[in-house]
C-alpha cells in the first residue's frame, strides 16, 4: 500500500474516521481495537485478547461479535463517504458462525460486495431513499478463521 500515493491517502483517511469511531463508541475503545489496513475494498481491524478475554481465558463472543458486526460497518461507510455521499448504515440482520475458541490477538476483515451489488445498492437508495446489502466478515486469530459474520445492512444518505 505504501508504493501507492492514492491508497496511502485512502488509509489515512480511514484512520481518521476510526480514530472518530472509537471516540463515538466507548466500547470499541476499551476493546483496543486498531484499524490494520484498508485499500478501498477491504477493511481489517484488530483487537488484542487482553481486554477482551471471558472466564475460559479466550476471547469473549460478544467482542467478537461487536469487532465483526463494526467491521462490516465501517467497511459500508468508508465506502459510501467515498464513492457516493454521505450515508448511514445500520446493521439489519445478520448471522454468526463461531468456527473455533480465539486464544490470541484477533483481526476482522471485512470486503466490499461485489460492484454490481454495489450498483445495485446505488440505484435503490435513488429510487427509494435507502438500500440494503450483505457483507461478509471474517475473525481470524493465528492465522485462522474463528468466526464468520454474514450481515445485512441498510444504508441511506444522511440528511447534514
Amino acid at each position: 500500500m505504501a508504493s501507492n500515493p492514492q491508497a496511502s491517502s485512502t488509509l489515512a483517511e480511514a484512520q481518521t474516521f476510526w480514530a472518530s469511531v472509537r471516540d463515538e463508541i466507548p466500547m470499541l475503545s476499551y476493546m483496543q481495537t486498531s484499524l490494520e489496513a484498508w485499500d478501498g475494498q477491504s477493511l481489517c481491524i484488530a483487537a488484542p485478547l487482553a481486554p477482551n478475554t471471558n472466564d475460559k481465558s479466550t476471547a469473549f463472543a460478544g467482542s467478537l461479535a461487536t469487532l465483526a458486526t463494526v467491521t462490516g460497518w465501517a467497511t459500508l461507510t468508508l465506502w459510501a463517504k467515498s464513492q457516493y455521499v454521505p450515508c448511514l448504515v445500520a446493521a439489519a440482520d445478520s448471522h454468526i458462525r463461531y468456527r473455533k475458541p480465539v486464544m490470541s490477538d484477533f483481526k476482522a476483515i471485512a470486503i466490499l460486495p461485489s460492484a454490481e451489488d454495489l450498483a445495485g445498492l446505488k440505484a435503490r437508495i435513488a429510487s427509494h431513499g435507502r438500500g440494503r446489502v450483505s457483507v461478509q466478515v471474517v475473525v481470524q486469530s493465528a492465522g485462522e478463521d474463528a468466526l464468520t459474520l454474514e450481515a445485512s445492512y441498510a444504508v441511506w444518505p444522511s440528511k447534514g
